[in-house]
């Protein structure tokens, strides 16, 4: 029972802009996260371009870029899943927050 009544004052202690400073640090989270799956996108492609070399194949190139599209598929997959609950969260915050301002007046 205590436990909820902490969290409740945890809530309360934010203010609008702590919300908009906490989305803003989700947004460049959000563009870090992209970028990182680009580059997972590319290693697999530039690795299989200096097997290729190595080996003396021609083929490795390809499949490392086949295997970086795959991977950047499940990694934006997963971005978009975070991003999603990011967004979640921080609305039903704004709601929490609008409701009990509203209670107070």
């Amino acid at each position: 029972m205590t436990e909820r009544n902490d969290s409740s004052e945890e809530e309360e202690s934010y203010s609008e802009t702590d919300l908009a400073r906490i989305e803003a640090q989700g947004n460049t989270n959000a563009i870090s996260r992209a970028v990182a799956v680009m580059v997972l996108m590319v290693i697999p492609g530039i690795a299989g371009h200096y097997l290729d070399r190595w080996f003396g194949t021609q083929f490795l190139v390809l499949v490392g870029f086949v295997i970086g599209i795959c991977l950047a598929v499940f990694g934006l997959l997963y971005v978009a899943k975070i991003a999603d609950l990011t967004a979640k969260h921080i609305r039903e915050r704004k709601l929490r927050m609008k409701s009990q301002k509203g209670e107070r007046s």
